[in-house]
């Protein structure tokens, strides 16, 4: 039997995240298991998800995973490199994932291989940083290095899942690691599109249609949800435990970034060359979280960025917690199938893979911290929901779970 992994965020879990399960399946075989490693509270785009992390890995088990797994929020809110390293990282250290699979706007694995070995050749690396010295972004400076080696075929990064496709491939060879990536054909709605195609809307045309209605009504989303994704998500808006207005959120975060000196930035990952001066100035002349984006960003320091630095700053996540690779594997959601593989991993992980929360006190001291840090997380992420009163701090120590 194969198992196959599956880096994800399901910010929600739609009709294209569904079909990406059946294509698997269809891929290697019926009878494949998934497993995936899912974005917890806060996603990589820099924003805190729609919904709870249980209920998306749960909606995630429902529409096909057998087992939902936790990318936890100081590798979640890193750079697409680092967010699609820190998965693979993951998926190779629990011993038993086959392959792996992942949407890209391109489906030549072949090629996306090619480019990934191509990245990581010296000549392209200093190109890269020659290009960097013009003031544009990264990945714009990625794509024109390539653009010497492979001419127009470099145009590949310039789509987002291609580029965590080729990220995906990169951390597998870095670490020799023995699982098979695959690409499957994005289907329907491109990501970021506020169009429909296919039967499908992309994730964030679903959170756009929800956030644009305080009321969340969820009749325009209807026919882009599986029907187990829609019902959850129908719960959660009736019960205040959907974040489709941030307003508390942001504010909560403004307020926290006001304490903060220039240098305190510096303790944040993707702070350099004099970012945490732009960003201090951004925050002292802002009245919202908006503000400061508007004013921080540059062609050099695109939105997603400066959003990132800023909700990791106010988590408190530091450059140091990050360095390392994830020091456990955190249990969301299962179904039965997920929980053969739960005795399994007993057996063949490198990393804990937690359960319950009394496995945590076994943890050494950077995974006890990592874990302290999400606690915190989830507890602001919880104060911001509609029904934050229902919540008591410390609530990561006492959820299950999901068990299906």
């Amino acid at each position: 039997m194969k198992i196959c992994g599956i880096v994800c965020e399901y910010n929600p879990f739609h009709n294209g995240h569904y079909l990406h399960i059946q294509k698997t399946r269809e891929l290697l075989g019926e009878d494949t298991a998934v497993i995936c490693c899912m974005s917890g509270n806060y996603v990589q785009r820099g924003e805190p998800a729609l919904l709870p992390k249980h209920l998306r890995a749960e909606a995630a088990v429902l529409g096909g995973a057998d087992l939902v797994i936790e990318l936890p929020s100081a590798y979640s809110l890193l750079s697409a490199e680092g967010f699609a390293r820190s998965g693979v990282y993951i998926f190779n250290a629990l011993d038993i994932v086959t392959d792996i699979t992942f949407g890209a706007e391109n489906s030549d694995t072949e090629l996306l291989c090619d480019i990934a070995g191509l990245l990581r050749e010296h000549s392209i690396v200093q190109q890269t940083l020659t290009e960097l010295k013009t003031g544009i972004s990264y990945a714009a400076a990625r794509e024109k290095a390539l653009y010497t080696a492979i001419r127009e075929k470099s145009s590949v990064i310039s789509h987002p899942n291609n580029i965590l496709a080729i990220e995906y491939i990169k951390a597998l060879n870095e670490l020799s690691s023995s699982i098979t990536p695959h690409a499957i054909g994005r289907i329907g709605a491109s990501h970021d599109s506020t169009e429909q195609s296919d039967g499908t809307w992309s994730a964030s045309a679903i959170r756009n249609a929800l956030c644009s209605d305080a009321s969340c009504n969820l009749d325009a989303i209807r026919e882009y949800v599986p029907d187990a994704s829609f019902d959850i998500l129908k719960a959660a808006a009736k019960n205040g435990l959907c974040m489709n207005d941030r307003d508390s959120f942001e504010r909560q975060c403004f307020a926290y970034l006001l304490r903060l000196s220039a240098q305190d930035y510096t303790n944040y990952p993707d702070v350099s060359e004099g970012l945490e001066h732009r960003i201090y100035n951004a925050v002292k002349n802002a009245s919202c979280c908006d503000d400061i984006l508007t004013a921080a960003k540059t062609r050099r320091y695109p939105l997603s960025r400066i959003r990132r630095i800023l909700l990791r700053a106010y988590l408190g996540i530091t450059q140091e917690m990050s360095l390392a690779p994830p020091p456990y594997c955190r249990v969301l959601a299962f179904n039965q199938t997920g929980q053969q593989l739960l005795s399994r991993l007993r057996e063949s992980s490198n990393i804990p893979v937690i359960t319950k929360t009394a496995h945590i006190s076994n943890l050494p001291e950077r995974a006890k911290t990592l874990f302290n840090i999400e606690s915190l997380s989830t507890d602001l992420y919880n104060a911001a929901l509609p029904a934050h009163s229902s919540f008591r701090a410390g609530y990561e120590w006492r959820v299950q779970p999901v068990r299906l």
